[in-house]
């Protein structure tokens, strides 16, 4: 099948339920390569949270099938191998390599392995190809929120609000966004570019836990609980941020009860991946022992 009849299949019309307008959904179909059974369940659960009325992601079980996205293995030599033969047959497809020690300077969208919900998530929304050069600022921030794992439920009346409370940040490659053990008053959204979370060992070595791109958010548990931050955030490449702070967040959610409900609901849906996925871990661990 060609990469050209694959797009062409890509967008279906559905009907909302007790309307009379049509709303195009795109179909995203994601091709895992050099994964085990394990690490395949944990990414359709995330391809099902990331799903909303706008995008469908779903998984080709057939590794050889056309897909609109590839999830690679980088750390397996047999993954590598046959993603350089099958790359051959989807030119346009969208990549995101898996390792334990990512590439930053990839032409790739790099995360790190263990594969983490949210991070493969934010990996998902830069895949997409959403961005677009001349948003109107608005729109921007609207896309944004709607991308976001935490925010993605909210109603398009309680979106317009956190952007009222909210101010942008602009900042250039290299520059650090926030540093462990700093007051966590803010959250974070990415507008775009691209940016390192890390974390230093004892010996003062930086230890990158993954790299969060536009619609990816950063900083919001230390911004909801109060505490200090657990990692510290830099920026690879020049970067727009949204920037939402404790004082304004929390009286919003104290104000609309709904929007707090929808909040709970995701960090426990995400609470919950996690955990399944630090099970599969441990017992993966006993086993081969």
């Amino acid at each position: 099948m060609s990469s050209k009849h694959v797009q062409q299949q890509q967008w279906q019309a559905v009907w909302k339920e007790g309307r009379d307008i049509s709303v195009a959904i795109k179909v995203v179909t994601v091709n895992t390569i050099g994964f085990v059974d394990r690490e395949r369940r944990m990414i359709r659960n995330i391809l099902s949270v990331a799903s909303n009325n706008e995008v469908s992601y779903q998984l080709v079980e057939n590794p050889r099938a056309a897909a609109s996205v590839a999830i690679i293995n980088a750390d397996d030599a047999v993954a590598m191998q046959f993603w350089n033969e099958y790359r051959q047959d989807v030119p346009g497809i969208s990549v995101i390599l898996a390792s334990a020690v990512p590439a930053l300077e990839s032409d790739y969208i790099c995360i790190k392995r263990p594969l983490i919900a949210s991070q493969l998530h934010g990996a998902l929304a830069l895949s997409g190809g959403n961005a677009t050069a001349a948003t109107p600022p608005a729109q921007q921030k609207m896309a944004a929120l709607r991308r976001s794992l935490l925010f993605r439920n909210f109603s398009s009346a309680h979106l317009e609000k956190i952007i009222a409370l909210s101010r942008m940040l602009t900042l250039s490659a290299g520059q650090a966004v926030f540093s462990r053990a700093d007051a966590g008053e803010e959250m974070f959204v990415v507008l775009s570019g691209r940016l390192k979370v890390s974390v230093c060992d004892r010996e003062g070595h930086d230890i990158m836990l993954g790299v969060v791109g536009p619609g990816e958010i950063l900083g919001e548990i230390a911004m909801l609980d109060g505490l200090g931050r657990s990692a510290g955030a830099t920026t690879l490449a020049p970067s727009e941020l949204l920037v939402i702070h404790r004082r304004d967040f929390m009286p919003f959610l104290e104000q609309n009860s709904k929007a707090a409900i929808d909040l709970i609901r995701v960090l426990a849906l995400r609470l919950r991946l996690n955990t399944e996925q630090l099970a599969e871990l441990i017992a993966d661990s006993t086993i081969t022992r």
